[in-house]
């Protein structure tokens, strides 16, 4: 081989495209997400999807619309958000769908972390809308806090998630927790 040779293929192999063995959970700014699946290094499966935008998303009260994820959501969306994210997803192609509700107040669609205004042994620890098993171990800390600590946080302050942000003070309501980036 020549040098010159020699140098075309290095090239050729740093610019082979790779899947990820294992990828953290990966949101792309055009709410197309990723992550591998499962613990097994090497599989190529990934769990990806895409939020509706707001256009998009509609009250669902008939659980049988959810038999079907949109077919052609995949190619539509999610494919060309990952393709551009990741360039070795240009092959990759869905195995299995499925679509799902998420649970959120409807206020802001964020988390509530308190105690029940009118039922005081109610702790509230909802709402997280498909990040539950993320915010688990801040929110069980949360909880175990308020608890042991006559109602109050000491290592997060989380009270941006209280119940009263829904309640009226002085007349006006409190700003909205709004995430940036979330649809």
């Amino acid at each position: 081989h020549s040098k010159q040779q020699e140098q075309q293929q290095q090239d050729d192999d740093e610019d082979e495209e790779i899947i990820p063995d294992m990828a953290p959970l990966t949101i792309d700014s055009s709410g197309a997400y990723f992550r591998s699946e499962g613990v097994t290094p090497g599989t190529g499966n990934f769990l990806c999807g895409k939020s509706p935008s707001p256009r998009d998303d509609f009250d669902c009260y008939d659980r049988s619309l959810l038999q079907n994820a949109d077919p052609t959501l995949f190619e539509d969306a999610i494919w060309p958000a990952l393709y551009h994210r990741v360039p070795a997803f240009g092959s990759i192609k869905v195995q299995s769908s499925w679509a799902s509700l998420y649970e959120y107040n409807t206020v802001d669609r964020n988390a509530i972390i308190d105690f029940h205004p009118e039922l005081p042994n109610v702790l509230m620890v909802n709402g997280f809308s498909g990040h539950g098993l993320q915010h688990s171990p801040a929110a069980g800390r949360a909880a175990a806090e308020l608890i042991d600590h006559d109602n109050r946080y000491l290592t997060l302050d989380l009270n941006v998630f209280r119940f009263d942000r829904f309640v009226l003070h002085g007349g006006e309501p409190q700003p909205e927790v709004l995430e940036k980036g979330i649809y």
